[in-house]
């Protein structure tokens, strides 16, 4: 008798250790540097995170799909997805925002404004950002622009010239084909932690043109881990400290590092 409970014991615990993890598919924009910095390599911060989540746990199994920002948003309007990564709500078709939930955890994202460090002695220089000619990124929303993204509209009332990333951005005004760039602040530490441009030859405005908190943004409809499980998950002992590492060596801030 006691060879079968034995036994029993083992078969159960054996079923709950080969247990399937849960899939929970995360979209994420392919372009939005340095969150993406090459796909098929996973490199950047959303696939350096992931793997995180994915090593420190085994009931859930996060799969990270970037995609362009027009398909993105045709996806997001159709529901197809469990997770958005570290998004704002403003960034969401707003036919989609009802339906979403965000975890307490966020990532505060900054759209600051540069000229080349030669263009500009003081602040002024910003005042009058009409009169000058813009570089962004296509299909991103700027407040000087009142949030739209159509791209012959920012280029005809706003002279702003759109690229691919803010890689491109970057080039453009080293290039001398723009007067501002508009860069996130991620971008912006990781270009210059990397060295991948001189970026001291650059000047910035003390006036953000935007701040988001940016949240991971969860599809109840469809996900099977839900905003509280998601904020415990990111909480755990086990997490949270790899995360925090993480964010720092990208030079951002987060809720878990803000009010320290």
């Amino acid at each position: 008798m006691l060879k079968f409970f034995v036994f029993i014991l083992i078969i159960a615990s054996s079923k709950f250790s080969f247990a399937k993890p849960i899939n929970v598919d995360v979209l994420v924009e392919d372009g939005y540097f340095p969150i993406i910095i090459n796909a098929e390599k996973e490199q950047g911060l959303a696939p350096e995170f992931v793997k995180i989540l994915n090593d420190s746990q085994s009931e859930y199994k996060f799969t990270l799909n970037s995609l362009p920002v027009k398909r993105l948003k045709k996806w997001v309007e159709w529901g197809e997805f469990d997770m958005l990564f570290l998004m704002a709500m403003q960034w969401v078709p707003e036919v989609a925002r009802s339906a979403l939930q965000e975890t307490s955890f966020y990532v505060i994202a900054k759209n600051e404004l540069y000229t080349l460090a030669q263009n500009a002695q003081k602040q002024s220089y910003f005042d009058d950002l009409h009169a000058l000619t813009k570089a962004g990124v296509l299909g991103y929303s700027y407040r000087f622009a009142d949030f739209k993204t159509d791209a012959q509209y920012l280029s005809e009332e706003h002279q702003v010239s759109l690229t691919i990333d803010e890689f491109n951005v970057v080039k453009m005004l080293l290039l001398k084909r723009a007067d501002v760039g508009v860069l996130n602040n991620i971008a912006y530490q990781y270009f210059k932690k990397n060295n991948i441009f001189n970026m001291n030859l650059l000047y910035k405005s003390n006036t953000p043109d935007a701040i988001y908190d940016t949240h991971f943004l969860v599809n109840p409809a469809r996900s099977k881990i839900t905003v509280k499980q998601m904020d415990k998950l990111l909480n755990s002992s086990e997490i949270k400290p790899k995360i925090t590492a993480l964010l720092s060596s990208y030079g951002v801030t987060s809720s878990f590092t803000e009010n320290k």
